[in-house]
């Protein structure tokens, strides 16, 4: 009989490993770019794996997606770009487990916001300034940007986390099974 530790392992990196995939296609194919703007879902399963598995999986999740994507699509790894995406996951997760508030939606926004505000807001602005240089003016455009992306992967994630399928299958919960 296999260990239940190792299963439950197992099942994460499987799920983890699904995320990354999800978020590559989310961010390189499901994509509507003007410029330096891009509008994409990339970030929500960053954000689901930050909420079911924690901020280490969130951060492993966003950092994997943007380094495996960008080789793909040709692009040399920026690492500080790279640390930016994992900083979503890793701030959306750790404000879901530990902001102060009792609600839940108020933790889960304030995570996804904490998140966006680290890692695409100031991370990733810092890169392309630093890097490619954006002036500080034309970056400034990128915050609507990040609130709204924010804002719709707070409805998706709370529309996931209502689907108890989802959840029985991410964290390997055998109630509701029938028993054989």
């Amino acid at each position: 009989m296999m260990n239940p530790n190792r299963s439950h392992s197992l099942r994460t990196l499987t799920f983890c490993a699904l995320l990354v995939a999800m978020s590559i296609v989310f961010s390189r194919v499901l994509s509507i770019s003007t410029g330096f703007l891009r509008f994409n879902l990339g970030s929500l399963p960053v954000v689901l794996a930050a909420v079911l598995f924690g901020p280490g999986a969130g951060f492993a999740v966003g950092a994997l997606a943007d380094a495996i994507g960008g080789v793909l699509a040709g692009y040399a790894i920026n690492p500080l770009i790279t640390l930016g995406a994992g900083a979503v996951g890793f701030f959306a997760g750790w404000g879901w487990r530990h902001l102060p508030a009792r609600r839940e939606n108020v933790r889960l926004a304030g995570g996804i916001l904490l998140g966006h505000m680290v890692g695409s807001m100031m991370l990733n602005s810092l890169a392309l300034r630093l890097f490619y240089g954006y002036a500080w003016a034309v970056l400034a455009a990128r915050i609507p940007n990040a609130l709204i992306l924010a804002g719709a992967e707070f409805v998706l994630v709370r529309i996931l986390l209502e689907n108890h399928a989802l959840m029985t299958a991410a964290r390997g919960s055998h109630t509701g099974r029938r028993s054989q």
